[in-house]
């Protein structure tokens, strides 16, 4: 199965992949330095700060923990 994003295929698997989150994180964050507004840049790294997340998830669901309720504390 596959997933057309942005016109591309890409395997289901990505969603599962922490390299695949790291990467767009890393990507996040070059975009991020590169922006003049400093609204626009807390905005880029707080979406590279989610892909963290993200990736970590992945890793989580790959060692067979699931997923972990987040508190309205946590943000």
């Amino acid at each position: 199965m596959t997933i057309a994003a942005g016109g591309a295929d890409m395997p289901a698997s990505f969603i599962n992949d922490p390299a695949h989150w790291r990467q767009r994180a890393e990507e996040a964050r070059t975009i991020a330095e590169q922006m003049n507004d400093p609204q626009s840049k807390e905005s880029m790294v707080r979406i590279a700060k989610d892909y963290e997340r993200l990736a970590e998830r992945a890793e989580q669901r790959a060692k067979g923990f699931g997923t972990t309720k987040i508190s309205s504390a946590d943000g």
